[in-house]
């Protein structure tokens, strides 16, 4: 009988959002934990006005088709230099996740096809996991309702709601 298989770590590009607010509420390195992190030259340009980047985040440019589809979504108005970059990116490295709290990157990553999840998901997924018990998801989430992450309350509610669930 063979050796089991080990699984590839998950693939995970990530926008400036959940960067900066993961770090904000001290729960940053819940990220590696999820698999390896990309970000583009664009994220952290915009995150090291806040703080250092973690030496866990892989730094890696567009080729040049992504820069442009990337550069074509900044010049239409759509996205942002970082959440356009990173969502190129996460189609040049086919991602498993692309991390972003940006309501338009979220909405073009999933016409893409692509799997996202932003600093609630995150959140979650780190209970499941068991990386945070149910005290901490709480204030891991009310933590994010308080940072500079603009949350509606039904979309906190929703995350408690997915909490309940998760956990029950």
């Amino acid at each position: 009988m063979g050796s089991p298989v080990e699984e590839s770590p998950r693939l995970i590009v990530c926008d400036t959002g959940p960067l900066l607010h993961l770090h904000q509420v001290h729960l940053l390195d819940l990220l590696p934990l999820a698999g390896r992190v990309l970000a583009p030259p664009a994220v952290l340009e915009e995150v090291l006005s806040v703080d250092p980047i973690p030496d866990w985040v892989e730094v890696r440019a567009l080729d040049k088709t992504f820069a442009d589809e990337a550069r074509a979504w900044i010049q239409a108005g759509l996205l942002h230099a970082g959440e356009a970059h990173a969502l190129g990116l996460a189609k040049q490295v086919d991602a498993n996740w692309f991390l972003t709290d940006d309501t338009a990157a979220r909405l073009i990553a999933q016409q893409e096809g692509l799997e996202v999840h932003g600093s609630l998901g995150v959140v979650l997924w780190a209970a499941v996991e068991g990386h945070l018990d149910r005290a901490a998801a709480e204030a891991a989430l009310d933590g994010l309702r308080d940072s500079s992450l603009w949350i509606s309350q039904s979309v906190l509610q929703k995350a408690r709601d997915a909490l309940d669930e998760l956990l029950a």
